[in-house]
């Protein structure tokens, strides 16, 4: 992240509903490199984000937030889809998504893990009992 971005970026924290952010400052955060990630993301409707008098999306802190911990879950592999529908009963429910999200992500990533190291195990043996 640019000095200049990394500055706003603490600055923003300061007051975090403030939208201050442009797609391409949450494109250099994220390390994304297409705006169709972002764009995807708030289609969808897992993100609300506001826009500045020219129409173009503008992002608070808390929207920053919110993407990178939808990012990561996208990353290993959680569908929007599913995101969305989690969100939207933690919202119902009165909770916060972000806690949620946190949550969701350490228990996904101990699931996912468990998963592969489990079925790395099976290989390993079916490997040696068919090398026997």
């Amino acid at each position: 992240m640019k000095s200049e971005l990394k500055s706003k970026y603490e600055m923003a924290s300061k007051t975090p509903d403030d939208a201050v952010f442009t797609i391409k400052d949450i494109m250099a955060i994220l390390g994304l490199a297409s705006y169709a990630s972002v764009q995807r993301i708030d289609n969808d409707g897992l993100i609300k984000v506001k826009r500045n008098s020219q129409n173009y999306r503008i992002y608070s802190y808390n929207d920053i937030q919110l993407l990178i911990k939808i990012h990561k879950l996208i990353k290993i592999g959680v569908p929007l889809k599913i995101l969305k529908t989690l969100m939207e009963f933690e919202k119902s429910k009165q909770r916060d998504p972000i806690l949620f999200l946190d949550e969701f992500a350490q228990f996904y990533k101990k699931r996912y893990y468990s998963a592969n190291r489990n079925k790395a195990r099976k290989n390993k043996i079916n490997a040696d009992r068919q090398s026997s």
